[in-house]
């Protein structure tokens, strides 16, 4: 220790010997390994640490990505080892051309790095955000770099804490959440006879399980599905029993599958796969079933009963991993908040943006979206010898919300802003619920294509057919989306339900109360197949089963939340496809939504006189307006942009489109704290035409009182 410290006193061996005294100097001063040792520990506090923490909370991180375990330990590694032996071998490198650049190299290294950390110690500790932040970090990157360079203990405790880079890790691969997808599993009940089964061969079984879909959605103003503009909704209604007053039981999507699937209320935090969950639907009714399931988010059915989807597909495993994990690292060491958690499941890119569309642009456009997916399962829906349970669960109406009610995509990258969820502003959440109730449209559409599919087949009458959801989706500004508040029960808990018995005719409602634990244990039930686990579902197959009217809700395992049934189901039947939009149009009166409904599709003209000096605003993905071709199956219809000046308060966007009204928008912040200066509006695709885009697109200001009157917005 004390040659170590000598050493950092005098400063590196052969300083001042650049050329052949570098070539004297013992090959253990030319590796530099102490140099390592320092880039390993703060690589591990810089990148590996945050990185692994964030993954090792989200096991559904690896699962969507369908990560395995030899996967998982690598990344662990890579993270661990690669940044600093990265940077390690570039300053050997120049250390052989010149010891002082290498120093020069090694202190920016050292300066960046712990400028890494600042960014996002200050982003948990403090209220800085933006160039501020990135300013304090640079500062205390430079000095730390200055104090390293003049110093001795800094070098010390930096090897003292060699060994903290092998605790995160091992962190992460023993005790997170996710170390339940690396650590031996518990092996799935072998397969044998079912106790209590009727011995009748079960019935074909159709499920589909859709995700963040709020049974309000569906609903107009009486508490009946609105037919205008949810026709196959509605006729799935009028042949089933729909169990009108259903709820999710948790609006974490890896927690409430598992719920629906066990029949059990999520106890524990755990990995939402058939290591953890070894008594489950598929295991169970694999013995009686052939099985054609394709999960999304879960991993529920042992690989060895079950074909999953996503095998096939191009980023899937490692690859899919490193990518995204980078994603998350730059969403992390951002000077701004980002907009969803750095570690989510969800898919947000376009694996084929740019490129040529095929004409079975509506579903095959690229493999991780959820029409692909979709059309897989309906190309599975075919008739077979043996009794099969098909079952798809289709991230859909669930964001990136990116369908119109006719298949068309649209830009959904285009509006950024930078808002955690809880935060957003009214005009931001309400231009999510329309974008919802339009997907939701388009989701509408894909049932119709199984209907159609399962009567083509001959499978419609003889089939039992399922359709449920996870949970809701929370549209009260100023609270979570996907966690229970004070406000948000009726959107968040109620979802859809409809159960189609083989050979079921009429529909009926019932109104008893239905929790997503009594999905397994009700279509059990139904087909015969006796459940040898205990359940907190019951089987609502028969007469109601439940006395409580009172709603279980779990936004953490193991921590039940409790909500008023009949008050809130009242508020679910007040409905909004005839409230804040107008369902008497069918889909095209969801663009007619909110306050400025019955400005859409009017000549701007007939609103107010046109003038004054004209505005001027910046327009997102500006690029996309150069070229429209509706042919396509795209067009950039969601418009957003920035206005250059900071107009009335109050005041409002309105955006025309071959000079009908489009959409309005309020003004909102781009960022906390920034001015309300930004604009978001969702355009119909049926109003756009072949050609130039930014001829067709003409954007106005409304100031607020008096006389309306459009003021031209110059767009660059």
């Amino acid at each position: 220790m004390a040659r170590d410290v000598e050493q950092v006193r005098a400063g590196p061996a052969g300083a001042g010997q650049d050329g052949g005294g570098l070539r004297r100097r013992p090959l253990r001063d030319r590796l530099q390994l102490g140099v390592l040792v320092e880039l390993f520990v703060l690589c591990g506090f810089a990148i590996a640490q945050p990185l692994l923490d964030v993954t090792g909370q989200s096991p559904d991180f690896f699962l969507f990505r369908r990560a395995d375990r030899l996967d998982i330990v690598a990344l662990a590694l890579g993270l661990l080892l690669l940044p600093a032996l990265g940077i390690w071998a570039v300053e050997v490198l120049l250390g052989l051309v010149s010891e002082r650049l290498r120093r020069l190299l090694h202190l920016a290294a050292v300066a960046g790095l712990v400028a890494l950390v600042a960014i996002q110690v200050a982003k948990k500790l403090t209220n800085l955000r933006g160039p501020l932040v990135v300013a304090v970090a640079l500062v205390v990157g430079g000095l730390a770099a200055v104090v390293y360079a003049r110093t001795w203990w800094p070098r010390l405790w930096l090897r003292y804490l060699t060994p903290a880079p092998l605790v995160f890790a091992l962190v992460f691969l023993l005790l997170s959440p996710s170390a339940t997808l690396v650590l031996p599993a518990r092996a799935a009940p072998a397969p044998g006879p079912l106790e209590g089964a009727s011995g009748r061969r079960p019935p074909p079984l159709v499920m589909i399980l859709f995700d963040e879909f709020p049974l309000s959605s569906l609903l107009d103003h009486t508490g009946q599905i609105d037919r205008r503009v949810y026709p196959n909704f509605a006729a799935f209604a009028d042949r089933s029993t729909w169990y009108r007053n259903a709820t999710g039981i948790s609006g974490y999507t890896p927690w409430a599958i598992p719920a629906m699937l066990t029949g059990r209320y999520p106890s524990v935090a755990k990995a939402p796969s058939w290591t953890e969950y070894p008594d489950n639907m598929f295991t169970l009714f694999g013995r009686s079933y052939e099985l054609r399931v394709y999960e999304t988010i879960s991993q529920l059915c042992p690989p060895s009963r079950c074909r999953f989807s996503d095998g096939h597909l191009d980023q899937a495993g490692l690859g899919a991993v490193l990518a995204e994990t980078a994603r998350s690292y730059r969403k992390l060491i951002s000077p701004h908040d980002a907009a969803e958690d750095p570690a989510s499941f969800a898919d947000q890119t376009d694996a084929e943006a740019g490129r040529p569309l095929r004409p079975t642009f509506r579903f095959n456009r690229m493999r991780l979206n959820q029409p692909s997916r979709f059309n897989d399962f309906l190309d599975g829906l075919r008739a077979s010898d043996r009794p099969t349970m098909h079952l798809l669960h289709l991230l859909l109406p669930h964001p990136p919300w990116r369908y119109q009610p006719s298949g068309t995509e649209y830009n959904d990258k285009s509006f950024a802003v930078a808002h955690k969820p809880e935060e957003a502003p009214a005009p931001v959440v309400q231009l999510a619920h329309q974008r919802h109730l339009l997907q939701v449209a388009y989701t509408d559409r894909l049932l119709g294509q199984v209907v159609d599919k399962l009567k083509a087949e001959g499978l419609w009458d003889k089939s039992l057919v399922v359709l449920g959801a996870d949970h809701g989706q929370g549209w009260v500004p100023g609270e979570q989306p996907r966690y229970l508040s004070a406000r948000n029960a009726p959107d968040l808990m109620w979802v859809p339900q409809f159960i189609k018995l083989p050979g079921q005719r009429r529909g009926r409602v019932d109104d008893r109360n239905w929790e997503q634990v009594d999905l397994l244990p009700t279509v059990a039930d139904v087909v015969g197949i006796q459940v040898p686990w205990r359940m907190d579902g019951q089987s609502q197959a028969g007469p109601p089963a439940r006395r409580r009217s009172e709603k279980w809700f779990y936004d953490l395992p193991g921590r039940r939340e409790v909500r008023d049934g009949p008050a809130n189901f009242t508020r679910v039947l007040a409905g909004v496809t005839d409230t804040l939009a107008r369902a008497q149009e069918g889909p095209r009166g969801l663009y007619r939504f909110g306050k400025f409904a019955d400005l859409i599709y009017r000549d701007p003209a007939t609103i107010g006189p046109i003038g004054g000096s004209p505005a001027s605003a910046t327009l997102d993905d500006h690029k996309q307006y150069r070229q429209v071709d509706p042919a396509s199956g795209r067009v950039p219809a969601l418009v957003s942009g920035t206005l250059a000046v900071r107009p009335p308060p109050g005041s409002t966007v309105l955006v025309t489109v071959n000079g009908r009204v489009g959409g309005a928008s309020e003004l909102f912040p781009g960022r906390p704290g920034e001015p309300a200066d930004h604009f978001g509006v969702i355009t119909p695709d049926f109003l756009w035409q072949p050609g130039d885009g930014r001829r067709q697109l003409q954007v106005y200001l409304l100031a607020p009182g008096g006389q309306p009157r459009l003021q031209p917005v110059a767009l660059s």
